[in-house]
């Protein structure tokens, strides 16, 4: 029923995006698993730099699917790969989390994206938001490794409680007992469309993404969430720390304790979402010193420009 290692049609190079970030904590509980990364220093400061340089070169894979690169070479995707990523302002543009997410759940989950939310979900009216990309694969269930489905959901915004509020709420939307048929029936049916481009096992995926099958009914459904947010108390460990290893080590005293305290803040939110609580949640949490700086460098690394010069020139 399950012969496909679907680890093995991830193309992004899976060991990049763990060299730019430094994993502080793992942890565990029942359905929920919590993992807390940082940047990792460059000299003395926290910048965006190495990570829009891994999120840009995987983005090709993020956007085409591997029959389309394989007709049209890696050259043309990445040329053309842009293109999904309009004159948009930065500030309003979801795209660049859910690729950040994109990258974290094949790199570290090692389960495979096979549709997402540029290509197919857009299409549908609005009053069907599609998740962040939706996946296959395995995923660690108390002693034993089961069968997945991954619908993602990102949130790039101001702070902590504000991204895990909106995380929930869109990811409500799917257990919602007067919505979940039609939003779940929603997504499986775009990734059925989009299995006609994907060179892999046919017949294995359809069964994975049809709800009658009993292929479907033996996975665990995976919600895997980024929550990138403001931080600022990175300014002032940059400014009194000499060398990156005392930045480094700054960073992880000052998150001493801290795992139990977001565990616990999780938690708390989770109970005003009892539908929610049915299913597995996997964060990954990113704090940086400006979300603006990571969309606006992401923008001119894709595109090649400022997004002001982008207008003007336009």
């Amino acid at each position: 029923m399950f012969t496909e290692d679907w680890s093995k049609h991830i193309k992004i190079d899976r060991s990049q995006i763990s060299n730019q970030l430094t994993q502080h904590f793992f942890n565990l509980n029942s359905k929920l698993a919590l993992r807390f990364y940082t940047l990792k220093p460059s000299g003395t400061q926290i910048l965006v730099n190495g990570v829009c340089d891994v999120l840009h070169e995987s983005l090709a894979y993020y956007v085409y699917g591997d029959s389309d690169i394989q007709k049209k070479g890696e050259m043309w995707a990445g040329l053309h790969a842009k293109d999904f990523f309009g004159p948009k302002q930065p500030q309003t543009d979801g795209k660049y989390g859910e690729l950040l997410l994109f990258v974290l759940v094949e790199s570290v989950l090692g389960c495979k994206m096979i549709a997402h939310k540029i290509k197919s979900l857009s299409n549908y009216s609005d009053q069907i938001k599609g998740g962040d990309g939706i996946f296959i694969g395995n995923y660690q269930v108390k002693d034993e490794v089961r069968p997945a489905y991954l619908i993602g959901e990102s949130k790039v915004t101001s702070s902590f409680s504000v991204a895990l509020t909106e995380a929930l709420e869109s990811i409500n939307r799917f257990h919602d007992i007067n919505n979940k048929a039609g939003f779940l029936d929603t997504e499986l049916i775009v990734a059925q469309e989009f299995i006609k481009v994907t060179p892999i096992n046919i017949d294995e995926l359809y069964d994975r993404l049809t709800p009658k099958s009993d292929a479907f009914k033996k996975q665990v459904l995976v919600h895997p969430i980024l929550l990138m947010y403001n931080t600022t108390w990175f300014g002032k460990l940059e400014k009194e720390s000499a060398t990156p290893e005392e930045l480094e080590q700054a960073i992880t005293k000052q998150l001493l304790g801290q795992d139990k305290a977001l565990m616990d803040k999780i938690t708390k939110k989770l109970k005003e979402y009892p539908e929610v609580e049915k299913v597995y949640l996997d964060f990954f949490v990113l704090p940086c010193s400006s979300v603006d700086n990571f969309r606006n460098s992401m923008y001119q690394k894709i595109h090649g420009v400022p997004y002001i010069n982008a207008l003007k020139n336009g």
